[in-house]
């Protein structure tokens, strides 16, 4: 039977507490961050960066387009690329 002294019981216990303070932390950061995806309205692991808000934004603007319409026009050379894929192959 192996007996702890008072120093060995208060480590043992501190990192337990450790342990339970970074956990505690790690949902709070993360809760945090997903609470910064919804606000922006973008529930996505990857948040677009600055750059590429304003590559989307100015094709929006110069083509007049909805986003519906941008997806929709990518969707159609998507499909094309995958054509000219399968007939070199």
């Amino acid at each position: 039977m192996t007996v702890l002294t008072p120093i060995g019981q208060r480590h043992i216990k501190n990192n337990i507490m450790d342990y339970e303070e970074i956990e505690k932390l790690s949902l709070e950061e993360s809760k945090k961050q997903t609470k910064e995806r919804r606000q922006e309205g973008l529930n996505m692991i990857r948040p677009f960066t600055f750059d590429e808000k304003k590559l989307l934004w100015d094709g929006l603007r110069e083509k007049e387009q909805t986003t519906s319409e941008m997806l929709m026009e990518g969707f159609k050379e998507e499909q094309i690329i995958r054509k000219l894929e399968e007939e070199n192959d």
